[in-house]
């Protein structure tokens, strides 16, 4: 920190306080910027004054649209933002998502940004005072830090001077791996929690903290004003006389984009001064085209500076290809031409050079063996660098790759790789003013070039693991400027190239996108417009070109025949009973399993809350023991902790395999359907593999569980069989083309790895999950009732994606209630997955049909006529007393103290509004001994205390008050008293 930074802070410390409060800010349904004002959702109303009554509750916020709260604890700061219930309304004329539709033309180039890496755990804080401001953040690149104190300087009126920026180690958790370092929050998800912190902290005068949230992604799209091909007019008067007759550059072109270009401001700025918004940074790229905002409004961008680089860059790049082609000229003469005299053009001769010396021979876009289309392409791009001392530097790359097309599939393959680049600023250990360095066949830049043919995520991706620094030796081309000093040495370890992230981590990989499609296009003749690059699109291309060879159908027909005998030989070996058993092996050598893959298998896990099952209570994790109880008698989950013995430490890949697919055990034996081999079959290959290298690589623990024994003729367990063949199909999961990639994601989740039906579906009499209409339209789950989850958005209390988001991340909903029983231990394994698969869940429960009629779940036993004795009346008020004495403290509206945690409101109790009491009478009877999260707080079960009788009057009280449009319970002993059994075997 500089001598200005230093006395800029000088009357707030550098360490961060221990009493730190904690702010939360709301967000409109629609945000939007035209480049200069906001343009999104408005605030109409906000109930403020519930919200600073609320226990806990600092301050509640509001300047203009922006509203907040701050609190002593993120739990309390949550739920008076819940207590706010703001009105937002769309001015007319400029509806920001509108505004933003329409599809992108034939001659428009986009670039798909990447979801935000989630951003749970990471943390800001800030303390603004007067005249000067400090502000905590975690580790974080220096363009994020530059443009954070910008933002801030705008937003607070204050100079940067004023504004001191110190690091945060405990900002939060180290979500990386071994080898890559934290895991950072975009960008503008941070900018977004500086802003909100320092905003809230100026209006209590105390150091606030505020959580990072991850925005949405989406896309840049880029329009020249006439295409596909640039119009160049006569070189400058200058360049006439010049011999080779070249210009230094076509005259500049506007791209058009619907976003505004330049860096939005924060969501704070923008809310808090809708009318004053300018841009807090521009993009670095230096180039002869120049990128204007579109006129209308559009919704704010998640763009960083390095996302509209990069479409920019892609963008430019690819029109000086077309432009060449359409002259009938070698485009990368043409581009060559057209670099300005210096290092620029001097850079680029040097890396086409080595791209000649290193080239495979078999470039052009004439078929090869297998088929295969090969072609070449290359790309430059000028960057202005911001270094740590906050110089800025002039920095050239240079791309040239080569790829191999499948026509018939439309596969691409980044084959060779080779770039350059002139910067000090990646290489922070060299001396010299400008080292030249020409990377060829690097590993890291292979793999980073891959990540742009991968198009929207696989159904099986997750998110959030990234490979270490790939370790192998690559040859590395370094030259000092002047001729002749060109040598070969190894790459440095650490550095912008080890990242492997394209468009987000420097200059060298601006070219990338532009150097890969010129080199597609180079093989197929196809120009691809839109980055990351799809595979399907490209052959539908080659298809429509001919490319694609026409195959054969007698061929075809042997294929289908061949399908289908295999599918037929597949069914037959399903469905016959005797099974041989699979061979003890050694068990795996899990040091094969990369970081990444015991990872992954950790997360698989943990969505499919494996330890939950196979954990008997007071025993060691996946040892087994539990009772399962069912309606053909109780069955006790299995040991799968790798001891060779008890476990499953000889199981080879293929048993464990057969077993999550089939549902056969390791030595034949049929397992029973209690274990949910029927959703575990739809897990990828590759996530199998993950989760047998992750159980393989936990303790192995002794432990044998008892033997389950059910009752003739369910004991019998070749018969199961049959029931393999009439309910279960052991293929894995299809996604939907239709469907989005988030929605993809959420299906394979929750019909996969989270098993949601298995306690959400009705079952029949054969105990198979129902279908159809039936499908999680709720069930029995160990005693509980499990609610229908395919009518979220329109029951008797909707939720909201924000509502069902916070409950399945947090296990508290302030409108619906607190996870309790079977739902606790769920919620613990969704907080270990990455913010977007929960997101990616809450997309597809939302969006699942809506039931014509509500099916009613599984039936529970019959309630009786209530007992005779006490009138109505006399009921109504036994339990009044109850309540009064047992449960208002906790519960009672008002604005008392929040006691062991949260303080549910009743009437907007999800158990209180079911169809049947038994989830509250369990609730009653046990209390919460297990919360989902430890700030929930725990709650006393009062089945000591209390009898059958004064129970029955407590929930028929609770009933009658706090959900009093609902028909009444018929509620007798008899119900309770089953419960009470059930609680107490368990």
């Amino acid at each position: 920190m500089n001598g200005a930074l230093r006395s800029a802070g000088a009357g707030l410390p550098e360490a961060l306080p221990g009493d730190v409060l904690h702010g939360l800010a709301l967000r409109p349904p629609e945000a939007g910027w035209d480049g200069q004002r906001y343009r999104g959702s408005e605030l109409a109303s906000v109930r403020l004054a519930e919200a600073r009554s609320m226990a806990g509750v600092v301050a509640a916020v509001r300047r203009g649209h922006f509203v907040g709260v701050v609190a002593v604890s993120p739990l309390y700061a949550r739920q008076a933002a819940d207590s706010l219930a703001p009105v937002w309304q769309s001015p007319a004329g400029h509806r920001a998502a509108a505004a933003c539709g329409g599809a992108a033309g034939a001659a428009a180039y986009t670039w798909r940004m990447a979801p935000s890496p989630a951003a749970a755990g990471v943390r800001v804080a800030a303390w603004s005072l007067p005249g000067q401001t400090r502000v905590w953040l975690p580790p974080c690149p220096p363009d994020a830090r530059r443009m954070a104190r910008r933002e801030l300087a705008a937003l607070l009126r204050q100079p940067e001077t004023a504004i001191s920026l110190d690091s945060w180690q405990d900002a939060g958790p180290d979500r990386g791996l071994p080898g890559d370092g934290p895991m950072f929050a975009h960008p503008l998800d941070l900018l977004d929690a500086v802003a909100d912190a320092a905003l809230l902290s100026q209006a209590v005068g105390r150091p606030v903290c505020v959580a990072c949230r991850s925005g949405p992604a989406g896309e840049l799209v880029l329009r020249p004003p006439e295409a596909p091909v640039l119009r160049a007019a006569a070189p400058p008067s200058g360049d006439a006389a010049r011999p080779d007759g070249a210009g230094h550059g076509a005259p500049p072109l506007a791209l058009r984009s619907d976003t505004p270009w330049a860096v939005r401001p924060s969501l704070a700025r923008l809310l808090s001064r809708p009318r004053q918004t300018n841009a807090c940074l521009h993009p670095t790229v230096h180039a002869d085209f120049a990128v204007q905002p579109a006129a209308r409004p559009c919704a704010a961008p998640h763009a960083g500076v390095q996302d509209l680089n990069a479409a920019q860059v892609f963008a430019q790049e690819s029109l000086w290809y077309e432009q060449a082609l359409a002259r009938g000229v070698d485009p990368l003469a043409w581009r060559l031409r057209h670099l300005p005299e210096g290092r620029g053009r001097d850079l680029a001769r040097q890396v086409a050079e080595q791209a000649r010396a290193f080239a495979s021979g078999d470039a052009g876009n004439a078929p090869r063996a297998g088929g295969l289309l090969r072609g070449s392409g290359f790309a430059a791009a000028q960057a202005q660098c911001v270094d740590e001392n906050g110089d800025c530097r002039t920095v050239w790359s240079a791309w040239v790759a080569e790829v191999a097309v499948q026509p018939q599939t439309g596969h691409i393959e980044v084959t060779r790789v080779v770039a350059g680049h002139d910067s000090q600023h990646l290489r922070a250990a060299q001396s010299a003013p400008f080292v030249r360095e020409i990377v060829h066949q690097a590993p890291e830049l292979l793999a980073g070039a891959r990540r742009l043919l991968a198009g929207p995520p696989a159904f099986d991706d997750w998110a959030g693991l990234t490979a270490p620094a790939a370790k192998a030796r690559s040859t590395v081309l370094a030259a000092r400027e002047g001729p002749g000093d060109l040598r070969e040495r190894a790459p440095a370890g650490d550095g912008a190239l080890a990242h492997g992230m394209l468009a987000s981590d420097g200059v060298l990989t601006l070219p990338a996108a532009a150097a890969i499609a010129n080199a597609i296009q180079d093989a197929t003749g196809v120009r691809l417009r839109q980055a990351p690059f799809d595979a399907e699109q490209l052959r539908r291309a080659c298809a429509a070109s001919g490319r694609a060879r026409a195959r054969n159908p007698l061929r075809r027909a042997w294929g289908w025949l061949a399908a289908g005998a295999a599918g037929v030989a597949g069914m037959a070996a399903m469905i016959w009973p005797l099974r041989p058993a699979m061979p003890p092996t050694a068990g795996p050598d899990v040091s094969l399993y990369s970081p990444q893959a015991i990872e992954r298998g950790r997360l698989v896990a943990a969505a499919g809350d494996c330890v939950a099952c196979h954990t008997a209570p007071g025993g060691a994790a996946n040892a087994g023991g539990l009772a399962l109880e069912t309606p053909f008698g109780t069955i006790y989950s299995t040991n799968i902790t790798p001891d060779n013995e008890t476990g499953i430490g000889r199981w080879s890949y293929g048993a464990f395999e057969r077993a999550m697919r089939q549902g056969i055990h390791r030595d034949g034996r049929r397992l029973y359907p209690a274990f949910p081999y029927t959703a575990f079959a739809k897990l990828s290959d590759a996530d199998l593999q993950a989760l047998y290298g992750y159980l393989m690589s936990q303790p192995a623990v002794t432990s044998s569980p008892p033997e389950t024994r059910l009752a003739f003729p369910f004991g019998l367990r070749p018969l199961l069989a049959g029931w393999n063949l009439l309910f279960h199909s052991a293929g894995p999961f299809s996604p939907d083309p239709a469907r989005s990639a988030e929605w993809n994601r959420g299906a394979y989740l929750v019909e996969g790895a989270g098993h949601c039906a298995a306690c959400h579906s009705p079952r029949n009499a054969l105990g198979a999950e129902k279908r159809g209409p039936h499908y999680l339209a709720g069930g029995l789950a160990e005693g509980w009732t499990a609610p229908a989850l395919d009518r979220l958005a329109s029951g008797k209390l909707p939720w909201s994606r924000d509502e069902l988001y916070q409950y399945l991340r947090t296990g508290y909903s302030p409108r619906h209630g607190v996870a309790a029983g079977p739902m606790a231990p769920v919620i613990h394994g969704l907080a270990e997955l990455p913010e977007s698969d929960v997101l990616a869940i809450v997309a597809y429960l939302m969006d699942l049909p809506k039931p014509a009629a509500a099916v009613a779940p599984s039936a529970a036993p019959p309630a009786s006529a209530p007992d005779a004795g006490l009138s109505i009346a006399g009921r109504r008020a036994n339990g009044e007393r109850i309540y009064r004495n047992a449960c208002a403290a906790c519960h009672e509206a008002g604005s008392g103290p929040t006691l062991f945690g949260v303080k549910p409101p009743l009437g907007l109790n999800t158990n209180l509004h079911a169809a049947t009491p038994d989830n509250l009478v369990h609730v009653i009877l046990n209390g919460i001994q297990a919360p989902a999260n430890d700030e929930l707080g725990y709650m006393p079960g009062f089945g000591h205390s209390l009898d059958d009788r004064q129970i029955a009057d407590l929930i028929d009280y609770l009933r009658g008050r706090f959900a009093p449009e609902e028909e009444a319970w018929t509620v007798d002993t008899t119900t309770i008293s089953r419960l009470r059994a059930h609680a107490q075997q368990e």
